[in-house]
């Protein structure tokens, strides 16, 4: 992009797409604001992170992590998260079962990266940290964005108000943006948001476990529990300070669900345990169990997407506003923080900013939209649901291992490869799919051949 004195930006959204957006915007030169209607988070360094319940943990795979470094805060966010190194199964009899992972750089190793593992709010912590070395950034907490003036100078309706204008408006404001439906209002605008029915619904519970109440128990691994009878399952991730965040899955209106709407003493959430999963109670203490009772269930993100441009004029939205997928496997931050690295490419590659928004909405809707639907695929519903998540993965791994050149790996391991695009993955994989069915309808035209010449 041409070189101008003051550029300006509004970023809406501080969680850490936005944070880092404001970052990437900094390094160029430019004069940030970021608005942010929540408050503002505890100092990553804040004792109060180590009590494992601030908020959902996110695993930072090598998508994330190459844009954190890209824009120079991996080392700062690197201070504050813990690694995972593998799985470690929890039986029902409390037998712990570990599956390490190759170290990367070594023969057979799985990944190039160790996932390192914080708290949402804690990498937004950090982020807003690493804002502070910016001194043309401005941060504002508690002042919510409700709309856009598009224009080649766009507004911003706030409150409490402001009257500025921009040469650039990003909006990272999540699943329910309000500059994403500027865009979709707009007169004679093709964007729109595509909500997916939610046909294979979770809700969960967190709770934090103690690893240290037993000792010789690994901390830098992913826990994975299962109970396929009571239908509950859970997986927790460590904290820099040791401690794991559990989060129980289970469905809504299920038998589970009820028995869990019911607790409201720690004596309730123990008896509970020590029913459906046992081999926990070791790790949690009367407090917490206490606590767990009491606490709400709460609901994961269903999967939606934008059709059509994703921006109009030089405001451009990015990470949840225009993809929203569930975390299951740990692409919804981390294509978010990728998304950044894309607009960076294209302020470099455009002329100005109405330019680099476009080039971003050609680059990048395409690719969000492949995620979703890559997505929406491993969520099947049932056992037909998890046989159509498994079987292919199967097929896939064989074929892979047997015909490196023609298959490609299976998709769940290729989207966390940082080098692979979504779209690319899902044409390829589609590609692949119906040249098997061509290769099996051969074989059995064969066969039938084959059986005719026989018994003529």
């Amino acid at each position: 992009m041409a070189a101008r004195e003051h550029r300006t930006a509004a970023v809406v959204g501080g969680g850490p797409a936005g944070l880092l957006s404001a970052i990437a915007l900094a390094r160029r030169g430019w004069a940030v604001d970021v608005f942010e209607r929540g408050a503002a988070p505890p100092a990553s360094s804040d004792a109060r992170w180590g009590a494992g319940e601030r908020s959902y943990q996110l695993g930072l795979n090598g998508r994330g992590q190459k844009a954190l470094r890209r824009f120079g805060v991996m080392d700062r966010v690197d201070a504050r998260a813990a690694s995972v190194r593998g799985r470690l199964s929890i039986g029902a009899d409390g037998n712990l079962t570990e599956t390490r992972l190759t170290p990367p750089g070594e023969p057979g190793a799985e990944k190039s990266y160790v996932t390192r593992v914080m708290q949402r709010d804690r990498l937004q912590a950090c982020l807003l940290e690493a804002v502070g070395d910016y001194e043309r950034v401005a941060v504002h907490f508690g002042v919510a964005c409700d709309g856009v003036g598009l224009g080649d100078r766009p507004t911003l309706a706030l409150d409490p108000p402001r009257e500025r204008t921009w040469d650039l408006v990003v909006g990272a404001d999540g699943v329910n943006s309000h500059v994403r439906a500027a865009l979709e209002g707009a007169p004679g605008s093709t964007t729109r948001c595509v909500r997916f029915e939610n046909r294979n619904e979770r809700r969960y519970r967190t709770i934090p476990l103690h690893p240290s109440r037993v000792p010789g128990t690994p901390t830098d691994l992913n826990w994975g529990f299962r109970n396929a009878s009571a239908g509950l399952g859970m997986d927790a991730l460590p904290t820099l300070e040791g401690e794991m965040v559990a989060v129980l899955l289970f469905k809504p209106d299920s038998p589970v669900s009820r028995r869990l709407a019911a607790l409201e003493t720690a004596d309730d959430a123990r008896a509970f345990f020590d029913d459906v999963a046992p081999a926990l109670l070791p790790f949690a203490d009367d407090a917490e169990l206490g606590r767990f009772a009491a606490r709400d269930e709460s609901r994961l993100p269903s999967f939606q997407l934008v059709e059509g441009p994703v921006h109009a004029g030089p405001v451009v939205v990015l990470g949840d506003a225009i993809k929203a997928v569930k975390p299951y496997f740990g692409q919804g931050a981390n294509s978010a923080l990728e998304d950044v690295a894309i607009l960076d490419d294209c302020l470099d590659d455009a002329p100005d900013a109405a330019g680099a928004a476009a080039l971003f909405s050609e680059r990048r809707a395409e690719d969000a939209r492949a995620l979703v639907r890559i997505s929406r695929g491993f969520d099947g519903r049932g056992p037909l649901g998890t046989a159509r998540f498994l079987a292919p993965l199967l097929l896939d791994a064989k074929l892979s291992k047997a015909f490196p050149r023609l298959f490609s790996p299976p998709l769940l391991r290729a989207i966390q490869n940082e080098d692979n695009s979504f779209h690319a993955l899902r044409v390829a994989k589609r590609r692949e799919r119906c040249a098997q069915a061509a290769a099996l309808a051969c074989a059995l035209a064969v066969g039938r051949a084959l059986c005719r010449a026989a018994f003529a």
